[in-house]
C-alpha cells in the first residue's frame, strides 16, 4: 500500500499536479502505536517530547527515502508541525485532512532533563554459552564455535529501566501478545542506523533470533529514547565491558569455578571501589555443574545522555551479590 501511495504522489507530480491535494484525495498517516515524532530524523530532535497517539490521523507531507524509513506528517500544535514518524507506526490511506485534528500527544517526559540525570537502568550481560545449555535450538547457538566472539566475551542481554514494572510502554496490544509468546519474528523490525546495527550485532549474537525486537518492546519503549540512541548505549556499555579485566577473567577461567568475590573484586578494579557492589551474578544448576549465566549491573544517571559507565556504576544503589560462584561454561554442549 506504502508503494502503491508512493507511485500515485510521482505520478500525480509528473502531470503537473503538484499543488496541495484536495480534501477528498488527500493523503494521512493514521497512527498504529505511540512513536516519537522527529524534527530531525539524523539529529533525531524531538521539541517538546511529541508522540503519535494510536488511531489518529495527521496529514502526509512526504518520504524520506524510496523505499521510506520515515514519513513526515503535520502534528498540529507541535512546533514545529512539521514531523518525521517511522513508517512502522503507522500507515498512508486517503483521508480529509480539514477534518477535526487529533488531540496534541502528551510529553513522554517533563522538559527538564532532571528525569533523565536520575534514570535507573539495569544492564544485563549473559556469558552465551551458559544460556546456549538451555536452548541449544536457537540460530546464534546452533552457530557458535569456541572460536566465536561471544564464547570468550559477555553477550548483550539487554538495558532495562527500573523499575521492572517499567515494561510495554504504548505497545500495541498484538505486539505485546507476539512478545510474549515468544514470536518475535511478528515484531516490527528496529529502525537503526548502519552504525549501530553494526555495533548491536557484534555484541548480541541474540539478533540472529530477533532479540533486539523483543528488548525494544518490552524495555525499549519505556526508556523515552529513539531506537538508534538506546541500542547504541547498550551496544557501548557491553563493549566497554568487554574491553577491561572483566572479560579477561572469565575467558582465563573457562572451564573451572569463578567466585563471586573475584567478579565483583574485578568490577572494582575496572570501574572504581564499590563498583563490584552494584553487579549481581545469576547462576543455573546445569546437571551436577552450577554455571553462571548471567551479570546485572546497576546504572544510574544520564544513562542515555554522555554518562560513562564508571559513573552511572558508581552513582547505582547497592545489590545483593546473587550467587556465590559457579563454573564459566565453555562453548558447545557440556
Amino acid at each position: 500500500m506504502r508503494l502503491l501511495a508512493a507511485m500515485a504522489l510521482a505520478l500525480l507530480a509528473a502531470f503537473g499536479s503538484a499543488a496541495p491535494s484536495t480534501a477528498a484525495s488527500a493523503q494521512m498517516f493514521v497512527a498504529s502505536k505511540a512513536c516519537p515524532a522527529y524534527q530531525s530524523i539524523k539529529k533525531q530532535t524531538n521539541p517538546g517530547d511529541i508522540r503519535t497517539v494510536p488511531g489518529a490521523s495527521y496529514k502526509f507531507v512526504t518520504t524520506n527515502n524510496t523505499p521510506a524509513s520515515f514519513d513526515q506528517i503535520i502534528v498540529p500544535d507541535a512546533v514545529p508541525p512539521e514531523r518525521w514518524v517511522a513508517v512502522s507506526c503507522g500507515t498512508l490511506t486517503t483521508g480529509t485532512p480539514d477534518a477535526a485534528p487529533p488531540p496534541r500527544p502528551a510529553p513522554i517526559a517533563p522538559p527538564s532533563p532532571a528525569p533523565a540525570k536520575r534514570a535507573d537502568y539495569v544492564l544485563a550481560l549473559s556469558w552465551e554459552p551458559a544460556f546456549c545449555e538451555g536452548v541449544p535450538r536457537a540460530t546464534e547457538c546452533r552457530r557458535q564455535t569456541s572460536g566465536s566472539y561471544e564464547a570468550t566475551h559477555f553477550s548483550l542481554h539487554g538495558l532495562w529501566p527500573q523499575p521492572r514494572s517499567a515494561a510495554y510502554c504504548s505497545v500495541a496490544a498484538a505486539d505485546r501478545e507476539a512478545d510474549k509468546a515468544h514470536d518475535w519474528d511478528a515484531l516490527p523490525a528496529v529502525e537503526l542506523s548502519a552504525a549501530t546495527w553494526a555495533e548491536l550485532r557484534a555484541v548480541m549474537p541474540g539478533t540472529q533470533s530477533r532479540l533486539e525486537r523483543h528488548e525494544w518492546i518490552e524495555h525499549g519503549t519505556c526508556s523515552g529514547a529513539a531506537p538508534d540512541l538506546y541500542f547504541h548505549r547498550a551496544a557501548l556499555f557491553a563493549g566497554t565491558v568487554n574491553n577491561t579485566a572483566i572479560a579477561d577473567l572469565f575467558a582465563r577461567n573457562i572451564g573451572r569455578r569463578l567466585d563471586g568475590a573475584a567478579i565483583r573484586q574485578a568490577f572494582d578494579t575496572a570501574f572504581g571501589r564499590g563498583a563490584g557492589d552494584r553487579v549481581r551474578i545469576a547462576c543455573d544448576q546445569d546437571g551436577s555443574r552450577r554455571i553462571i549465566t548471567e551479570i546485572t549491573i546497576g546504572l544510574r544517571g544520564d544513562v542515555l545522555g554522555s554518562g560513562s559507565i564508571g559513573e552511572l556504576i558508581a552513582a547505582a544503589p547497592r545489590t545483593d551479590p546473587g550467587c556465590t560462584g559457579g563454573i564459566v561454561d565453555p562453548a558447545g554442549l557440556q
